[in-house]
């Protein structure tokens, strides 16, 4: 991982973003980046409006478990410890299709 700055001033049309959400979109324009990781639902319909493609925390860690590269109850435990919110429900239903893809996966072998 590497940690870059801007070279370009932020886009003044951003303006209404957060800070970080107007850097991130700026920065991943900048850089052509193919994902952006962003949950602020204004900030992502801004940045699928210029091209962009967007994925969320939740959808992230579900590609990654779904790789099994991790374990996607430890990280949403991990992620309730935080200040980070999302429906219980969504989790719960993405932990039952987590746990479906497991067994499928177990049985392959």
């Amino acid at each position: 991982m590497e940690v870059v700055g801007l070279k370009q001033p932020v886009d003044p049309a951003l303006a209404h973003l957060d800070a970080g959400e107007r850097e991130a979109i700026s920065l991943a324009s900048e850089l052509q980046a193919i994902l952006l990781l962003m949950d602020e639902r204004d900030g992502a319909i801004i940045a699928r409006h210029r091209g962009l493609k967007v994925v969320g925390t939740l959808a992230a860690l579900d590609l990654a478990a779904g790789h099994g590269l991790i374990d996607l109850q430890i990280m949403f435990d991990r992620l309730r410890a935080t200040t980070f919110r999302s429906p219980l429900r969504l989790m719960m239903s993405m932990l039952e299709q987590d746990a479906e893809r497991k067994k499928r996966r177990e049985g392959q072998r």
